[in-house]
């Protein structure tokens, strides 16, 4: 096996966490970039403190996982939304096409609405919603200028441990209080665990593809049916939820993000997880981070 050096930009979140975890784990260098507590402290729209940290590590794939993902943020402060969300691919584009390092920019999937629980393939028209879609959407232009280039559209979910809850960890949290919830029965995702999505883009990148990848759950849930199934695989009643329509806030949001992913099912060779699956790998993780907790 050929170990390769990478660079996780937006090491410290919920993704970047795991991949630096996962690709370490399997015998890889990998250098973790972040505002704090990385290899490198740096904001990745300061272009010289960036393209200075890839000088000096010369890595094999730089990851990209930075992103505003707050609706309301991006809405907000669209000029910053850009210097974050968009205009880093364009910078990591052109450097990675210019010393031949293989690029891979995590995308989204809040392109689609008004198709239940339908399975998006990767050419499937995509609709612009919001300041979110569209700074997302212009990244992955950018990073499609450089042909040795990887876009995953996805819907991560996993933990964090930070001050600010991921949906699973409140999701978690009001199921064990027994907190009443409303559940959207009319949101749909393919959302995918973390470990998953590492371990499935490991054995996608082996061969270089490039273009866009779905990396996802293979089954299409809405967000109740993915409480209930998280519920069960940990044991927790579900009797405080109550089955809702999702809330606007004066928002406008994609609400069919079911992915299909087929395409990246041929290349690794098989069937990427159920939705079960999915809340049981979401079970091992925590039970693997408190006794990992309790060691320290």
């Amino acid at each position: 096996m050929i170990f390769i050096k990478i660079i996780v930009l937006g090491s410290t979140g919920m993704l970047g966490q795991e991949l630096t975890r996962y690709f370490s784990s399997i015998g890889n260098d990998v250098v973790g970039v972040a505002r704090n507590n990385a290899d490198y402290n740096l904001d990745i729209t300061d272009d010289k403190k960036l393209l200075s940290c890839f000088e000096a590590e010369r890595p094999d794939i730089i990851i990209n996982t930075v992103a505003i993902v707050n609706l309301n943020e991006c809405e907000m402060d669209k000029g910053n939304s850009y210097l974050v969300n968009s205009r880093p691919a364009g910078v990591i584009s052109e450097y990675c096409f210019d010393n031949d390092i293989y690029f891979i920019q995590v995308s989204t999937d809040h392109y689609y609405y008004g198709d239940a629980d339908k399975k998006h393939i990767e050419t499937d028209k995509i609709y612009l919603l919001n300041e979110y879609a569209r700074t997302k959407y212009v990244a992955e232009l950018l990073t499609l200028n450089n042909p040795n280039s990887l876009v995953i559209r996805t819907n991560i979910v996993g933990f964090r441990g930070r001050k600010n809850d991921t949906f699973v960890e409140w999701a978690l949290n009001s199921l064990k209080s027994q907190e009443h919830i409303n559940v959207f029965d009319d949101y749909y995702t393919s959302s995918i665990d973390v470990y998953n999505f590492s371990k499935i883009l490991n054995d996608l990148i082996k061969d270089r593809p490039s273009g866009i990848f779905n990396i996802a759950s293979s089954e299409v849930s809405s967000k109740k049916d993915f409480i209930f199934s998280l519920a069960d695989s940990f044991n927790l009643s579900h009797s405080n939820c109550t089955p809702s329509n999702i809330n606007n806030d004066g928002l406008i949001r994609a609400t069919s993000l079911g992915l299909n992913t087929e395409k990246v099912e041929n290349i690794v060779g098989y069937k990427l997880p159920t939705l079960n699956e999915v809340t049981c790998s979401l079970k091992k993780s925590y039970d693997s981070l408190n006794e990992s907790g309790k060691n320290e």
